[in-house]
């Protein structure tokens, strides 16, 4: 099955809020599913969204998608703290939007396995 790639062109950088965008990264999962890595920062917490389609996800539990995603060497869980919600992209396909808290001040919370790069401003 073809997934669908989330679309991200409208990222909007020129906000004036607490959010400082750090990097990103795309790739695709052992079942062919693509996904895509944003790193940021708020109010001292740096955080990692992982978009996923939600296609053949749609009745599956938070824990599998964790393991899904520790599997295929995205992430690695040290305090489960990750918070999964659905987001629909501009051409109204639906992800899974997982947030997984990095670090905070001197702490480190989980780990992010995979290297990111600079958003293209």
């Amino acid at each position: 099955m073809d997934y669908p790639n989330i679309i991200r062109d409208t990222l909007d950088f020129t906000s004036d809020t607490e959010v400082c965008n750090i990097g990103y990264n795309e790739g695709t999962l052992e079942d062919g599913r693509p996904y895509r890595v944003e790193v940021w920062s708020s109010y001292g917490i740096t955080n990692a969204t992982i978009f996923i389609s939600i296609l053949d996800l749609e009745n599956t539990s938070e824990k599998a998608i964790k393991k899904m995603l520790i599997d295929n060497k995205i992430i690695e869980l040290e305090k489960d703290e990750i918070l999964i919600t659905e987001v629909e992209d501009t051409e109204e396909n639906i992800f899974l939007s997982i947030n997984v808290p990095l670090e905070g001040k001197d702490t480190i919370i989980n780990k992010l396995l995979i290297k990111i790069k600079d958003f293209d401003i």
